[in-house]
């Protein structure tokens, strides 16, 4: 079929399974069209004066000189700009509800819009050669109006006017909020100068009101494509530890997993989302993402369009300068990212979540197993635990032996040795804390995993339908709760008694104590003849730092407390 299609008063099934060429496509005025699938090559002009339905299918534009024009709006499921073509959008609201991929040139004309649902967000393809031009309006589907979201612009000059329509500027209290990373306070700071460039790849707080109703908004400009990079700080300061607020700078979501795309100097592998409170529209809690784990078991890799999140520049000497950079080859396909959804990698792990009362909101701390792992953070491994504002939620992280708070710690893998994760909760209000460790995967068969609380003298084997409660006031709370691995054929009972760590790096011998018995412990450091280099008491609590000056070797480390003794073989290499 080769002509050009002229459609009057009927209903006309086009796009069925198949590829049909036509030089152009006329809707009259009172005619109908509704595509179902298959593609349809246009050669010349869309006029539409009539009405199009698309159910499925694509359109690609594949003439030379084309135009789309009409006195109605066209709402296509994919949309294509051939290579070769120039394409020309000539007629106001013309919208596109799946892909648009540009290979050709697409001049939008500020008439262009990516329609977002609750099921789908309209994306434009990061594969696509060819150029986008003009202005275009994408728009994002919130399911729920209800308190601050972290949003990003996928535009190079959108201005902070545009959120005028959702968001009071002029309020007495702002709405809107840019970070700052080297202040001496939390980091937000009012951005509501109505002229303010939203900057690409940065992110921003926004309070969309308090309405529990679903909704959505929209933003307008010439389209980010390509390399795009920004520069962020790690200033060592009080409250904003070196965290920045940065933004998905792509009308497409993109992966931080990709395996090409991105620049990450001095920048740590963990992304940190924010949730809003059901309840208090000017707090929330975090959730982090690293290497495959989830701290909640949803959030991931995948950050969609106009998504803001966290990363952390690494530590040094302060101030640290860190880029995040990316191409489009960290754009990705996907017109359903939900903000979270759920991780299938397959790692063990361990998801403890705690909770204050009947709050149904609870926090997690996730320790999973990797033979590349370090018992220090590793922030390729380890994600830092961002605390959340909300007082009804509690706190909870691991703490590593360089006393580091996490959301996501990853264990060396030990198939003969216990394990011991010392917990920190820190807590805003009194009342009954529960902790329900029943979330675990992919656990080695055999391994027993326990929560000991050493002042209430309990440890609670964690199992599928395990949960512990405790009567606690608002406080912080350090050195109280272990968790102990455990793999199979070693004796559980050792978490009632003693429990303790002990490794190197270098020359130094690091051994983390925890006595549940209460009471000292004596460290007994021998070579493998026999002789004792070392002997010494430590305190039943905390992390002890030993300088070998004793020459490179494997050592026995034993612990003699309460009438047993427990020992580890640790090389110590002494340069």
């Amino acid at each position: 079929m080769n002509n050009r299609f002229g459609i009057r008063n009927l209903i006309l099934f086009l796009l069925l399974p198949g590829f049909t060429f036509a030089q152009g496509i006329i809707i009259p005025s009172g005619a109908y069209v509704i595509a179902n699938s298959g593609t349809i090559s246009l050669k010349n002009d869309w006029v539409n004066n009539g009405s199009f339905t698309a159910n499925g299918g694509v359109i690609i534009f594949s003439g030379t000189t084309q135009s789309l024009q009409g006195s109605s709006h066209t709402t296509f499921n994919n949309l294509t700009i051939a290579s070769g073509s120039t394409t020309t959008v000539d007629s106001p609201g013309q919208s596109v509800k799946s892909v648009l991929l540009c290979d050709g040139t697409l001049n939008a004309e500020g008439h262009v819009t990516l329609l977002s649902t609750n099921s789908q967000t309209a994306l434009i393809d990061g594969t696509g050669s060819g150029s986008v031009l003009g202005n275009l309006t994408m728009q994002r589907h919130l399911d729920s109006s209800f308190g601050y979201r972290l949003i990003s612009s996928p535009f190079q000059y959108a201005t902070v006017s545009q959120v005028a329509g959702y968001i009071n500027l002029t309020d007495s209290f702002p709405h809107f909020f840019k970070y700052v990373e080297n202040v001496n306070h939390t980091g937000w700071e009012t951005d509501t100068t109505r002229t303010d460039t939203l900057k690409p790849m940065a992110g921003y707080g926004a309070n969309f009101g308090t309405i529990h109703t679903s909704s959505t908004f929209s933003l307008n400009g010439i389209v980010n494509n390509g390399s795009i990079s920004t520069t962020m700080y790690n200033h060592n300061q009080t409250f904003t530890l070196g965290f920045n607020l940065v933004g998905n700078p792509y009308p497409e979501p993109i992966d931080w997993d990709a395996s090409s795309g991105w620049t990450k100097t001095n920048i740590a592998n963990a992304i940190y989302y924010y949730n809003t409170s059901d309840t208090d529209q000017y707090n929330g809690t975090y959730s982090s993402y690293i290497a495959g784990v989830s701290s909640d078991g949803r959030a991931n890799n995948i950050i969609p369009a106009m998504q803001g999140y966290f990363v952390h520049v690494s530590s040094g000497s302060y101030p640290v300068t860190g880029t995040l950079g990316s191409t489009n080859s960290v754009r990705i396909n996907n017109l359903s990212p939900l903000y979270h959804k759920p991780s299938k990698v397959e790692i063990p792990l361990l998801r403890l979540r705690a909770g204050i009362g009947e709050n149904k909101t609870t926090d997690p701390v996730v320790i999973y197993f990797n033979s590349q792992a370090k018992v220090e953070f590793d922030e390729q491994m380890d994600a830092i635990k961002m605390m959340n504002t909300d007082d009804y939620v509690p706190n909870i992280y691991a703490l590593a032996p360089d006393a580091k708070k996490l959301s996501i710690y990853a264990l060396p893998w030990s198939g003969d040795t216990i394990s011991v994760v010392p917990l920190g909760l820190n807590i805003a209000r009194s009342g009954g804390v529960l902790f329900d460790g029943s979330d675990m995967e992919y656990m080695p068969a055999g391994m027993q995993i326990y929560l000991s609380d050493i002042e209430a003298g309990v440890s609670q084997e964690l199992t599928a339908n395990s949960k512990y409660s405790v009567q606690l006031n608002a406080g912080k709370y350090e050195g109280r709760f272990f968790l102990s691995y455990i793999p199979a054929g070693l004796a559980p009972d050792l978490i009632s008694g003693n429990i303790w760590n002990a490794y190197s790096s270098g020359s130094m011998l690091y051994i983390n104590l925890y006595l549940l018995s209460g009471g000292k412990g004596e460290i007994l450091i021998s070579n493998m003849g026999g002789q004792v280099v070392l002997q010494q008491s430590l305190d039943s609590y905390g992390l002890h730092e030993i300088k070998a000056s004793w020459p490179t070797g494997v050592y026995i480390v034993s612990l003699v407390s309460n009438g047993k003794s427990y020992s580890k073989k640790v090389l110590i290499i002494n340069q």
